[in-house]
């Protein structure tokens, strides 16, 4: 069984790139199971990566690569033994170190795993903005990587990415370096797939670092169900941008240069709304796809940032939430956090 680890900071499009990696995989004939790592206690990656019929489940309530290596050695071997997939794909949470991943999976003694190549993606976006130093975090997630994937070409020009490239090259001299957008595909995406067929050959030492006290990052998941039974899919749309946009409104308040990621899906009929915003200059960005019928339209807001009390956050994600759902006369009530932390696999045949 091959593995693939696909880090990155928090909206550097993981997720994105996964749906395009499992769509590849697929059309080799390959049996795929994702396992996807939230770091709040409500998962939306997931739910976004299983289009269609696929059975899911999720890891959430901390970080695979420290406090959840036990909910992870479970996961796996229970994966093998039901569905022996020949891919494995871990979207570890923004803040985790990959390296630490793979090194806690060769540790557990699971015969006949091997590892791709170790990636790491930046948002070229994001970087091109930060001028001071990179938090250690960043710095480590980096440093760790086999391949390196400049995602959000499209934001930047060729003097910015240049500065990426001089930087990255700077951190990790040794890693294979791609730039591209994982939305829009070409040549150079392309070639990061065809790279994933490769065996790892980096050696990950021991480690004790804690990546969630590294980060300095705040995190809050929240959910609601939404009771009215009459909805357009565009008041969906729009109550989410709002609900995006008032929780970064209230961030920047607090923290005007945060960085992040904000996420929400709003589960509406056959329609499944996904929207984000991952800096403090981004404006939310809306994705629809098609989903099954949904029983209950429900809103998720999964918000994870830089430099903002825990406290704060959490009032401000459940307020901007309330007053917008209010606003759009629409009946609600909060959904009750009564699930255990399990893992979220999503298996693709």
């Amino acid at each position: 069984m091959k593995c693939i680890i696909i880090g990155g900071f928090l909206g550097s499009g993981k997720t994105t790139l996964i749906r395009k990696l499992v769509e590849h995989l697929g059309k080799q004939g390959q049996k795929t199971a994702v396992i996807v790592n939230e770091i709040g206690e409500i998962g939306i990656d997931g739910d976004t990566i299983s289009e269609g019929k696929i059975e899911t489940r999720e890891i959430t309530s901390g970080c695979v690569c420290c406090t959840l290596r036990i909910s992870m050695e479970y996961t796996l071997r229970n994966l093998i033994a039901s569905y022996n997939p020949d891919t494995v794909i871990i979207e570890p949470t923004g803040i985790a170190f990959p390296g630490q991943i793979k090194r806690n999976i060769e540790s557990m003694g699971i015969s006949k795993i091997t590892f791709a190549p170790i990636v790491n993606l930046v948002d070229a976006g994001i970087l091109s903005k930060e001028k001071g130093e990179l938090q250690n975090f960043m710095k480590n997630q980096i440093e760790e990587a086999e391949l390196l994937g400049i995602n959000k070409v499209e934001l930047i020009n060729c003097e910015e990415l240049l500065e990426i490239c001089l930087l990255l090259r700077k951190l990790n001299p040794k890693a294979k370096m791609l730039h591209f957008s994982a939305r829009q595909g070409g040549k150079n995406f392309d070639k990061l797939l065809e790279l994933l067929n490769e065996t790892s050959k980096k050696e990950i030492t021991e480690s004790r670092k804690n990546s969630i006290q590294m980060s300095g990052v705040s995190a809050y998941s929240s959910e609601f169900e939404i009771t009215s039974q009459e909805i357009s899919l565009e008041t969906a749309v729009s109550v989410s941008e709002q609900i995006l946009n008032n929780i970064k409104n209230r961030v920047k308040e607090l923290n005007s240069e945060f960085t992040g990621h904000i996420k929400l899906s709003f589960a509406h009929k056959e329609n499944f709304v996904k929207g984000s915003v991952t800096s403090a200059h981004r404006i939310p960005e809306i994705e629809i796809f098609k989903k099954e019928k949904n029983v209950l339209s429900r809103i998720k807001v999964l918000s994870a940032v830089t430099s903002v009390p825990q406290d704060e956050l959490i009032k401000i994600v459940d307020l901007a939430i309330r007053r917008q759902l209010e606003d759009s006369r629409l009946s609600f009530k909060k959904a009750v956090k009564s699930r255990p932390s399990y893992s979220k696999v999503t298996l693709v045949s």
